[in-house]
C-alpha cells in the first residue's frame, strides 16, 4: 500500500507557509513513507532540506533512508548513509540492522549478512524475532 506522499508534502509546504516549522517527527514520517514507496530521490532531497532547515536527523531518519536504498539494491548508497550516520554519532539500532541483514539475505549476500549479525553481537544489539527469521531463511 502506497502512502499519500503528495498530500503529505503539500501539508509540509502549508506548514512552512504559515511559519509553523516542521519538526523531526514530521520530516521522519514523510521520509519514511517516500522511502517505503521507493521514492528515494525525493526522500534524500527532503532529508537535505530538513538539515538545511536546522533539523538534525536521528536513527529513524537514517534507517528509513537505508531501507529505501536497500529496496532498490543500491548498496554503495546504503553503505555511505551508514558511514555518514555513524560519523554523526548516530548509531544503528536493531531496526537498522534488521533492514540491512534482511535485504542482504534476500539478495543472496549471505556472508555479508552474517558479518552484519556479527557486528550486532559485538555491539550488544540483541537480534529480535524478525532477525532470527531472516537468519533461518538465509
Amino acid at each position: 500500500m502506497k502512502g499519500n506522499n503528495s498530500a503529505a508534502i503539500q501539508l509540509l509546504r502549508k506548514m512552512e507557509e504559515r511559519a509553523c516549522k516542521p519538526n523531526l517527527v514530521v520530516y521522519n514520517t514523510i521520509i519514511d513513507s517516500l522511502s517505503k514507496d521507493t521514492l528515494v530521490d525525493d526522500a534524500l532531497n527532503l532529508f537535505s532540506e530538513m538539515m538545511c532547515n536546522g533539523v538534525a536527523p536521528d536513527v529513524i531518519t537514517y534507517t528509513s533512508l537505508i531501507h529505501g536504498v536497500c529496496k532498490l539494491g543500491e548498496w554503495k548508497e546504503a553503505t555511505r548513509l551508514l558511514h555518514e550516520m555513524v560519523s554523526k554519532n548516530i548509531y544503528p539500532d536493531v531496526h537498522t540492522f534488521n533492514v540491512l541483514v534482511d535485504t542482504l539475505y534476500k539478495d543472496g549476500m549471505v556472508l555479508e549478512a552474517e558479518g552484519m549479525v556479527e557486528i550486532m553481537i559485538q555491539r550488544d544489539i540483541e537480534p529480535n524475532t524478525v532477525r532470527y527469521n531472516s537468519l533461518m531463511d538465509g
